[in-house]
């Protein structure tokens, strides 16, 4: 799609004409309560004009309100959102469709879709702004009243206080984060899938990756097959004949990691762009993930990724907000000072020359005498950010399919933690070296993430142990409420999305679930099986 305007500050989403089916809802303006409401779909749009297809006609030059979500060609962020436009009349003409007469309208604007769409988006981010600031006055108000326990337990005072600074400080630093500035760059690329078992959506990752805007004489597909047992090889087979310089690496069962690295010595790009198995690139996504990579001091890129598969259940909604949370709130923070500590399997660009570097010292990694076989991602980052920047880019999304079933989620978090561990302790030899802002928010984040499910049995043994009139469980449990809708309004704020709520389940499975996992990954640290299915 051409890009020729800015939409947002948020979000750049400019476009010429787009072919895109929506319902739309057209009422004509007739006195205070309007006309009949005519139940059309449009069919093409630019800034200017929208072309709707109705049962009825209307009259040429007369007023209405369309009513419809943003389409994601208008606002990928944003898209969605309900809105009202004026528009006008222009041309209706009769349409013949096996027998039944419809007619073609077309409509124009009362001022440019750009106008309208950040007028609209404008007026929902202020009442979603509203009361995130009024969720922020109530958290630091109960921090305030909380204050009368200090002397009866001051840690936890201090340690509840610093994790809400903490937390304040993410919305500010992740404000001022601004993606890398798009220049036109079109370095040669290699994208890097390593596969397993994945026949079900293996081919539409290809189909993605081919369909992305790039030259083609620029990119390069490779395919590393890790002993797959299903149908894997068989659709790989039928994707090289659709795709005739698709390049297939087949190994024994071995690992991502060797799946990667085979697929590394194989690249010929000055970038090596991974991309998950089950990840899908938006049609940008390539030439936005390559910007920055002019500064040869860079040595990472993390794009993106949003949830394929969101509305399938109350889980996948909730890892939506997880997502969101941890890439647009943690990740644009990390990435202020280039110090991103992880830069995921599904949507991640490396120089290859800094990857050749360490791929050996990577691929043989140990921890505690054993071989390291999982947290790729997060390892391979470690290794570039001992010496060059790692950044976040936003601009660059990918969708990707996560678990739909609460014990596949809950064996994936386990693998997580115990690479979050690893590398945590690994990077704490040389984060202090960084950006002293980035080095203290490092430092923090693992102490928070180490202390947080000890804390929640501290406060129900003050509970038991404190003569007081007031409950400190309450008062815990509402704090808690209070930054899980401070989180969840922020992904409202930033995505209109039905899933926001589940965002407190999210907080609450965290606490009671993925919080005490943390210990549990400690005790089964040297256990290398993978444990996601």
């Amino acid at each position: 799609m051409t890009r020729t305007k800015e939409l947002s500050a948020i979000d750049t989403q400019p476009f010429v004409r787009t072919a895109e089916s929506f319902p739309v809802t057209v009422v004509p303006m007739r006195g205070p309560f309007g006309g009949k409401r005519y139940r059309c779909r449009a069919t093409a749009f630019d800034e200017s004009t929208l072309r709707v297809e109705a049962s009825e006609a209307l009259s040429i030059g007369q007023r209405v309100k369309v009513r419809l979500q943003l389409p994601r060609a208008v606002s990928n962020f944003f898209r969605g959102l309900p809105c009202e436009f004026e528009a006008k009349v222009r041309d209706v003409r009769p349409l013949c469709t096996n027998g039944a007469v419809r007619y073609l309208i077309v409509l124009n604007w009362e001022q440019e879709l750009t106008q309208l769409a950040n007028c609209a988006i404008r007026s929902y981010q202020f009442k979603i702004g509203t009361m995130l600031v009024a969720v922020l006055s109530t958290v630091v108000w109960l921090k305030w009243r909380n204050l009368d326990y200090f002397w009866y337990s001051p840690f936890f005072y201090v340690y509840s206080v610093t994790l809400l600074t903490y937390l304040v400080s993410r919305f500010f630093l992740s404000w001022r984060h601004k993606d890398p500035p798009y220049k036109g760059l079109t370095p040669t690329i290699s994208i890097v899938i390593s596969v397993r078992n994945e026949e079900r959506a293996i081919a539409a990752t290809i189909q993605s990756c081919y369909e992305a805007d790039y030259p083609e004489h620029k990119r390069e597909v490779i395919v590393v097959d890790d002993g797959s047992s299903d149908g894997t090889p068989k659709v790989l087979a039928e994707m090289r004949e659709r795709y005739s310089d698709l390049q297939v690496i087949t190994l024994k069962p071995s690992g991502k990691r060797f799946g990667m690295a085979a697929g590394v010595r194989q690249a010929t790009g000055d970038i090596v762009v991974f991309v998950d198995s089950d990840t899908f690139l938006f049609h940008d996504a390539l030439r936005r993930i390559v910007c920055g990579f002019e500064d040869p001091t860079l040595g990472a890129s993390a794009g993106y990724t949003e949830v394929e598969n969101a509305d399938k259940n109350a889980l996948t909604g909730l890892q939506e907000v997880r997502y969101f949370v941890s890439y647009r709130l943690l990740k644009s923070s990390e990435s202020l000072y280039s110090c991103v500590t992880c830069c995921p399997g599904c949507l991640s660009a490396y120089r290859r020359k800094y990857l050749l570097e360490i791929l050996e010292p990577w691929l043989n990694q140990k921890f505690l005498g054993r071989p390291a076989t999982f947290g790729d991602d997060r390892s391979l980052t470690n290794f570039i950010l001992r010496k060059y920047r790692v950044i976040y880019n936003e601009s660059a999304v990918a969708s990707t399919i996560v678990p739909e079933t609460w014990g596949h989620y809950l064996r994936q978090q386990v693998r997580w933690k115990k690479s979050w561990l690893r590398e945590t302790l690994i990077a704490s030899r040389y984060m202090h070296r960084k950006a002293p802002i980035a080095a203290i928010s490092f430092y923090a984040a693992a102490g928070f993430s180490l202390l947080s499910p000890a804390m929640l049995v501290r406060v129900f043994y003050l509970e038991s142990t404190m003569r007081i009139s007031e409950s400190v469980v309450l008062f815990y449990v509402f704090g808690l409420i209070m930054v899980g809708l401070l989180q969840s309004l922020y992904f409202l704020y930033r995505r209109p999305s039905p899933h926001w709520l589940l965002g407190m389940l999210w907080m609450a499975s965290s606490m009671l679930l993925t919080g005490p996992q943390t210990y549990y990954a400690m005790l089964t640290i040297r256990k290398n099986h993978w444990g996601t299915r």
